[in-house]
C-alpha cells in the first residue's frame, strides 16, 4: 500500500426526515489536520460531530465538509408564494422609480434562495445523526480513494527520485575512495617540481597525505544516506508517513550538505548538486503526501 496524496474529493447523500441532503468532503494540503464543517444553522452540534468523524479516518490536511439540502420529499424546496410576492414588490418599486423591471434567471435564483424553505422541515440532530453518518462515511470512503489513486502516482515518482539519488552515493563514495592516493601523487608531483627530494614515506608527507584522507573521508555519510534512504523507501508503502518523510528529507539534505563540504573531488561536487536538486523535488512532492 502506498502512501495517500492530501488532495481529495468525496460526495455521498442521505435521506433525511423527508429531506435530501448532501454530504461533500475536499481536502488539499496542510502540515496538519484542520477541519471545517458547514451545514443548517438548525444543527449546531454538526460541526463538532461530523468533525469527529473526520478525524478519525484523516490524519493531515485542510479538510472542509458541507451538508447542503438538496430536495424535499415533495420535491418542492422553494416558497414559491413568497418569490412572486417578492417580485411583485420590486416590480412595484421599480415602477415608481421610472424604471424598467425584466427579472432574469440570476434574480429569480437569489430570490429563490432566500426563500429555502428547508430550514422549516430540518428534524433534529439527533433523528438525522445514524443518516448523516452513514453519507459522511461514504463521502470519506471516496475522498480516500482519491487521494489513494494520486498518492500511488506521487509515490512512483519519489522512489524514482531516491533511486536517482542512490547512484549518486555510490559515485561520491567511488570518487572519494580514490581521493587519498591521488593527491599523494599530486603532492610528490609539486615537491617534484620544485626541486624538493621528499618522498612517500617521509613523516611530514605521511601525515600530510593522513590529515587529507581525514578530511576527505565520507564513509559515515555514505553508510548514513544509505539507511535514510532505505527507510524513505519503507515509509513510502505506509498510508500517514507523511511527518516521517518529512524528517528524513531534512537528514538526507543534511548528510549530503556534509559531503559537499568533505568533497575533495569535482566529479563529487557535481554530483552532491545534483543530489540536492532531487532531494528539493522530494521535498516538494512529500508535502502533498497525508
Amino acid at each position: 500500500m502506498a502512501a495517500h496524496s492530501m488532495t481529495g474529493f468525496g460526495r455521498s447523500e442521505a435521506d433525511v426526515g423527508g429531506l435530501r441532503l448532501s454530504v461533500e468532503i475536499a481536502s488539499v494540503n496542510q502540515k496538519n489536520l484542520q477541519v471545517a464543517v458547514h451545514g443548517p444553522e438548525g444543527w449546531p452540534t454538526l460541526e463538532s460531530t461530523a468533525s469527529a468523524w473526520i478525524r478519525s479516518q484523516l490524519q493531515r490536511g485542510k479538510v472542509t465538509a458541507r451538508v447542503m439540502v438538496v430536495a424535499e420529499g415533495s420535491g418542492q424546496i422553494w416558497d414559491e408564494e413568497a418569490i412572486r410576492s417578492a417580485l411583485a414588490e420590486l416590480r412595484r418599486l421599480a415602477s415608481s422609480q421610472g424604471l424598467a423591471f425584466n427579472p432574469d434567471a440570476a434574480v429569480l435564483l437569489r430570490l429563490a434562495e432566500t426563500s429555502r424553505r428547508a430550514g422549516e422541515a430540518l428534524p433534529a440532530f439527533a433523528t438525522a445523526e445514524p443518516a448523516l453518518r452513514q453519507a459522511f462515511d461514504a463521502a470519506l470512503i471516496s475522498l480516500r480513494a482519491m487521494r489513494a489513486v494520486e498518492g500511488s502516482a506521487l509515490s512512483d515518482d519519489l522512489r524514482a527520485r531516491v533511486a536517482r539519488i542512490a547512484s549518486a552515493v555510490e559515485g561520491m563514495e567511488s570518487a572519494e575512495r580514490g581521493a587519498p592516493s591521488r593527491h599523494r601523487d599530486n603532492l610528490l608531483r609539486r615537491l617534484r617540481d620544485s626541486g624538493l627530494s621528499l618522498d612517500v614515506s617521509d613523516e611530514r608527507v605521511l601525515r600530510e597525505l593522513a590529515l587529507f584522507a581525514d578530511r576527505c573521508d565520507i564513509t559515515e555519510e555514505v553508510v548514513r544516506l544509505r539507511s535514510h534512504l532505505a527507510q524513505f523507501l519503507d515509509e513510502l508503502s505506509r498510508p500517514g508517513a507523511g511527518r516521517k518523510l518529512d524528517f528524513l528529507v531534512q537528514e538526507l539534505l543534511r548528510e549530503v550538505n556534509t559531503i559537499g563540504s568533505k568533497a575533495a573531488e569535482i566529479s563529487t561536487t557535481r554530483l552532491v548538486l545534483e543530489a540536492k536538486t532531487e532531494i528539493e523535488r522530494i521535498r516538494e512532492q512529500v508535502q502533498n503526501l497525508e
